[in-house]
C-alpha cells in the first residue's frame, strides 16, 4: 500500500497503481485481528496502517490515480474514504463502522474556497486546473517539508486541485496551507507523473503567516548540497527530487 514501508516511494516513479500487501495485517492489535477474522467493522485508529492509507487517499490519492480514486479528497469524510480503502485494499483496511453519507451532487464553492480564489491573482494566462506545487528557492535554499505519513519523506509543497481554480492557484494555495508561506507562482518548471505541475515560485514574505499543516512535521530550507545528499539517501518522496539540486539557482 502507499503507506506501507516497501511500496510508497515507487508508485509515482513506476506510474502504476499501488498493490496491497496481502500478508500485511490491518494492525498488530490482537483485538483487531480477531475482529478481522470475524468480519466485524472497525474504524481505523491513529497510528495504524489503515489510518495512514486513508490519510494518503484523502491527500494524494486522486493525484496518483484520478480514475481509481475519483471523488476522494481532503473534504471527504474519513469513513467514506476508509470504505474506498477497504474496497481496493481489503487486506490493509477493515470496513468502517462510521456512517457513509449518500452521494450528493458537487457542492457550490464554499466561502473559504471563494476567498482563496479571490486572493489568488495568478493563472490569467493559463486557467486550466491541475494538481500542482511550488519549487521555492530563497537565498540559494529550497523550501522543503517533512510529512507525518508516507514514511515521513521529504517533499516540496503541493497537492490536489479543487478543479475550480487554475493550476497556479493550486500551487499558491497548497504552499500556503502546508507551510504558511506566501508565494507567487511564476514559470512552469516541470510536469511530472499524472500531470502534476511544478512551478518555480517566488517567496513574497520571508516569514510564514501561520504554522504548517498538521500533516507536516517540519518545514525548512535546504541548500543544493543538502538536497542532493538527501536525494542520494532516498529521503525525498518522489524520484524527480534527483533533479532538485540542479534546479536550484
Amino acid at each position: 500500500a502507499i503507506v506501507a514501508s516497501a511500496v510508497v516511494s515507487t508508485a509515482r516513479e513506476e506510474g502504476s497503481a499501488v498493490q496491497p500487501l496481502a500478508s500485511t495485517p490491518w494492525t498488530s492489535s490482537d483485538r483487531r485481528l480477531e475482529a478481522a477474522s470475524a468480519g466485524i467493522c472497525l474504524d481505523a485508529a491513529q497510528g495504524e496502517l489503515c489510518h495512514r492509507l486513508v490519510t494518503w487517499l484523502r491527500e494524494d490519492g486522486a493525484r496518483f490515480d484520478p480514475a481509481k480514486y475519483a471523488g476522494i479528497n481532503r473534504t471527504t469524510q474519513f469513513a467514506q474514504a476508509q470504505a474506498m480503502a477497504h474496497e481496493h485494499y481489503p487486506d490493509l483496511c477493515p470496513p468502517p463502522c462510521g456512517k457513509i453519507p449518500p452521494e450528493a451532487p458537487p457542492d457550490e464553492p464554499s466561502a473559504e474556497s471563494a476567498h482563496e480564489q479571490i486572493n489568488c491573482d495568478y493563472g490569467h494566462g493559463d486557467s486550466k486546473p491541475a494538481h500542482a506545487g511550488c519549487f521555492v528557492v530563497h537565498n540559494g535554499k529550497l523550501l522543503a517539508e517533512r510529512l507525518t505519513y508516507d514514511r515521513e519523506k521529504l517533499d516540496v509543497p503541493g497537492g490536489q486541485s479543487n478543479w475550480r481554480e487554475p493550476a497556479r492557484c493550486t500551487a499558491y494555495r497548497e504552499t500556503y496551507e502546508e507551510t504558511g508561506y506566501l508565494v507567487a507562482p511564476r514559470e512552469l518548471l516541470a510536469v511530472v507523473m499524472n500531470g502534476f505541475h511544478l512551478y518555480r515560485c517566488e517567496l513574497l514574505r520571508p516569514q510564514p503567516l501561520k504554522g504548517h499543516d498538521h500533516e507536516i512535521s517540519w518545514v525548512g530550507w535546504l541548500d543544493a548540497g543538502e538536497v542532493a545528499s538527501k536525494a542520494a539517501q532516498g529521503m525525498w518522496r518522489f524520484p524527480e527530487a534527483n533533479r532538485y539540486a540542479n534546479w536550484i539557482r
